[in-house]
């Protein structure tokens, strides 16, 4: 019988606990969590259809950041709307916002700072989405920037993700921020061989060309006098997106007329003299 009555007392206790705390509570439970079941995907939604309204239009460096950046403001705003309809106070929420951004910030600041690097890149814009970069070791063009990584398509199509931070903190060449860029050409001709005439040729087939800038004027200038060549380099100027085609293209042309004016274009080579036995004797 004792027994019997404990656990009525039990139930009894817990019942005035459910009356007293968790039913005027549950109302402000329902909510938040109808807002964070209809938030949630509304955020998705709104994202999507920014997707759509911007995918033929505007910056596309801009675009994906933005719409990155949309999508965490709308879920950090739906997830202070809910903690509000809990009872949590604005002030005290703040308070600990504040107090735990300092603590993940010492935790996370590796993290951050490539959030921080991202909006430098989207607002300082030293590249954009489409131009040919080449930081620290790597090189490719740039498919996206969005917070927290810059990501390069390389020669070899291969996806390069580099935190944004690094790229910050290091030098950057844009090989396509110009549009027009210089192209060296280096080849090399044999000793025997008419440097003017040599020269001659190689100008008649940039002139010829009909990708190659005649302002600045291309021109010819002897390198260096190597082991085994006379190093020459055309010096001529292309639009960006025509670099490698120009380049490909004008060594064969180089080649093919050398060939026909019967310049050499050497190759390394090993002089090996052999002497006699009683030869190398004498001259010792």
């Amino acid at each position: 019988m004792g027994e019997i009555l404990s656990k009525i007392i039990q139930v009894q206790t817990l019942w005035d606990l459910i009356e007293s705390w968790l039913l005027p509570f549950l109302p402000h439970l329902i909510a938040a969590a109808f807002i964070l079941i209809v938030g949630l995907p509304l955020a998705r939604y709104l994202q999507r259809k920014c997707i759509k309204k911007i995918q033929n239009s505007g910056d596309p460096t801009l675009k994906r950041f933005l719409i990155n950046l949309i999508y965490i403001v709308c879920v950090i705003f739906i997830t202070i709307s809910a903690l509000t309809t809990l009872g949590v106070a604005s002030t005290s929420l703040l308070t600990v916002l504040g107090a735990a951004s300092l603590a993940i910030g010492f935790a996370l600041k590796d993290f951050l700072s490539n959030i921080a690097a991202g909006f430098m890149l989207i607002f300082l814009r030293p590249f954009k989405v489409g131009d040919y970069i080449s930081v620290q070791n790597a090189a490719g063009t740039v498919t996206e920037i969005n917070l927290f990584l810059t990501v390069l398509n390389t020669l070899g199509n291969e996806a390069l993700f580099i935190p944004n931070n690094q790229i910050v903190s290091n030098s950057v060449t844009n090989y396509t921020y110009n549009k027009v860029r210089r192209l060296d050409v280096s080849l090399g001709i044999d000793y025997d061989a008419d440097i003017q005439y040599a020269r001659e040729i190689l100008l008649q087939e940039m002139a010829n060309h009909p990708q190659v800038q005649t302002e600045p004027a291309p021109l010819v200038l002897v390198q260096n006098l190597g082991d085994n060549a006379i190093q020459l380099i055309a010096r001529l100027w292309v639009n960006k997106d025509d670099y490698t085609e120009v380049k490909a293209d004008l060594l064969e042309r180089f080649k093919v007329r050398l060939d026909a004016a019967h310049i050499a274009i050497p190759y390394p080579q090993l002089a090996v003299h052999l002497f006699k036995s009683e030869e190398l004797h004498e001259k010792r």
